[in-house]
């Protein structure tokens, strides 16, 4: 699974990268962040730091126009009363852009992701890595603002929320937990 998730975005970013020497409308680049991250409607609810870094690639149809991919690795999680959930994903959030004035825009757009670690820790009891608490798979939205400077720095903020149960439900007792996320990415663009 993870082996096509990457040959995908492989596929993608090459033939963006086709596209590219054809116009001057195809950016592509590196990307690095925070992410601020809670699972919902569980006893999961306070927010935990992680990071965010990985590759986009980036076209601009007309003055109004544009999309973006992008293939980050992304901390995710909660903190709890008696530990904390660490989770990490390999996620690839394709993203519609409409520009509102000049550089800035508003993003949307679905975003999948695989897991590819997770660890509890209960305080006290130490940490139980690969737990198999988490699902291996997770759909989601996201919504965000971006700006892209003429000099090649581009900036965004999104807010993320899962479709899909992050917690298997036999781990979560029934409730419909999902990720949900803020996330503050700077990158390049070439």
């Amino acid at each position: 699974m993870k082996r096509k998730f990457l040959l995908l975005f492989a596929v993608l970013f090459l033939s963006a990268a086709a596209v590219s020497a054809q116009e001057n409308r195809m950016y592509w680049g590196p990307k690095i962040g925070l992410n601020i991250a809670s699972i919902t409607k569980s006893s999961f609810s306070s927010w935990r730091g992680g990071a965010n870094v990985g590759l986009f690639a980036m076209y601009r149809y007309n003055d109004f126009w544009g999309a973006e991919v992008d293939l980050m690795f992304s901390q995710m999680g909660a903190n709890y009363a008696d530990g904390n959930m660490r989770v990490n994903y390999l996620t690839l959030p394709i993203m519609g852009k409409v520009y509102l004035y000049r550089n800035l825009n508003l993003q949307l757009g679905p975003q999948i992701g695989v897991k590819v670690y997770d660890n509890v820790h209960v305080y006290g009891e130490g940490n139980n890595r690969d737990t198999k608490a988490f699902n291996s798979f997770e759909v989601g939205f996201v919504v965000g603002l971006g700006y892209e400077f003429n000099f090649g720095l581009v900036t965004d903020i999104r807010y993320g929320i899962g479709f899909t149960n992050s917690l298997k439900n036999s781990y979560a007792m029934g409730d419909n937990c999902k990720n949900q996320m803020f996330q503050l990415s700077v990158g390049w663009k070439f």
